[in-house]
């Protein structure tokens, strides 16, 4: 699962090159899209990623996409630091992709209020703090997960079985194996990246408002 956010009104800094029409003219649906239908050569294939990436790169007012993993702190973040002029609808549009759109207004004063704290090393704080937390959480999950795995031991030496799923196991090791699971720290799963905010604000900056589907 992810989240595709499109620009409303981007601003256009470079054109396709000829070649990407000319795939696109004998590949494509007509709407920016390969046809997958068609019989494409790898080749052409690798050749039309490369050229919208760079496109993507050249107009990063168009796209911006994060897996859910990524989106999270970093929408997080800019509901932390832009509650002065984010609604509530806003903040809650923004955790799923059903498609709420901010309007152009708002995208430049997040992308002003995020730069700033580039700009000022909050971003630099909250990064290292988020490392500590998932260095932490990645010591206390490998202990879970051994202690997990002897649970597995356990319920072969029961039931002579090595291909159980947890959900099989004995009531009681099942019931254990549910509570040692549920102590798992995802602070590991969700990382907050300067990088992400750079070009988010990048990205905000340069789209004319977005939409977050």
């Amino acid at each position: 699962m992810g989240f595709d956010i499109y620009g409303m009104n981007p601003q256009h800094n470079k054109e396709y090159p000829v070649r990407y029409d000319e795939i696109m003219k004998k590949y494509g649906t007509g709407d920016g899209w390969l046809d997958w239908s068609k019989d494409i050569p790898q080749d052409i294939k690798d050749e039309y990623y490369e050229l919208t990436d760079k496109y993507n790169k050249d107009n990063p007012g168009e796209y911006f996409r994060n897996n859910v993993w990524f989106w999270r702190p970093l929408w997080d973040f800019v509901c932390n630091t832009c509650d002065d002029f984010l609604t509530d609808k806003d903040i809650t549009g923004g955790h799923s992709n059903d498609g709420h759109r901010i309007s152009a207004t708002k995208a430049n004063r997040i992308a002003k209020r995020l730069n700033k704290h580039l700009k000022s090393g909050v971003v630099d704080a909250v990064q290292k703090e988020a490392e500590e937390r998932a260095a932490k959480a990645r010591k206390h999950n490998a202990e879970v997960e051994a202690k997990l795995e002897q649970i597995k031991v356990d319920v072969e030496e029961i039931t002579g079985k090595d291909d159980l799923v947890p959900r099989d196991y004995p009531e009681e090791l099942y019931a254990k194996w549910t509570r040692i699971n549920n102590t798992k720290d995802w602070n590991d799963s969700y990382p907050f990246s300067k990088e992400n905010i750079q070009n988010f604000a990048t990205f905000c900056e340069q789209s004319g408002g977005f939409e977050i589907c």
